[in-house]
């Protein structure tokens, strides 16, 4: 078995830094505040649209989105791992299953994001980013993977919290389990047909680990 992991809001706790840090950088651009509620009902891939949706002008896109990610970076420090994720990831070694990071980070921050926390030395076979701050898709770098690595899609699963990962999913052929309470509310989730699941518990239990 492969487990595909989504990092932010599955494998990290951190949705509250990120509403922070959209109130830092809205209001320095005359933009009102958000809240966490409308955070996760508006916020999808690529996040541009999510963006222009909320109200930013194309014009301050860019601008915006590289000075979030500098804030963002700035104040990692505080983002703790998700409930049950230590117990999780071992679980999932000790029963043998092969786990890759897939996210839509910018491949360097995240490898410095990962080495953080010592609860994951020595899980994952690889982690895989994208080459810019813009969060686009993850679905070439999922195809790219399986490609090379040559894992079967009927004996991986992808674990995430957005739809954008069942949209992932779906294009590599591979199951999805969508755990709830990250960056999307339930309703988004649900929506997507994917197995929406309460922790990461119950994806151990699921995958018989």
């Amino acid at each position: 078995m492969t487990v595909l992991w989504d990092w932010n809001g599955t494998l990290i706790a951190d949705v509250p830094h990120v509403v922070n840090v959209n109130n830092l950088v809205f209001a320095a651009h005359g933009y009102r505040d958000t809240t966490a509620e409308e955070y996760r009902r508006l916020f999808r891939f690529p996040v541009r649209d999510y963006y222009l949706e909320y109200g930013v002008s194309e014009e301050d896109f860019p601008v915006i989105a590289r000075e979030w990610n500098r804030i963002y970076i700035e104040g990692f420090g505080e983002v703790p791992l998700a409930p049950h994720v230590p117990e999780t990831v071992k679980r999932f070694q000790k029963a043998g299953f092969r786990q890759v990071i897939l996210s839509a980070s910018q491949i360097d921050q995240l490898r410095d994001q990962v080495v953080r926390f010592r609860e994951l030395d020595g899980i994952f076979d690889e982690v895989l980013g994208i080459g810019d701050v813009y969060a686009s898709s993850k679905v070439q770098i999922a195809k790219d993977y399986l490609s090379r690595s040559g894992v079967d899609p009927a004996d991986a699963v992808f674990i995430g919290d957005t739809s954008h990962d069942a949209e992932v999913a779906r294009a590599i052929g591979v199951r999805c389990l969508l755990i709830s309470g990250g960056h999307q509310n339930d309703e988004v989730l649900n929506r997507t047909g994917a197995t929406v699941l309460r922790s990461l518990t119950e994806a151990v239990e699921l995958l018989g680990a």
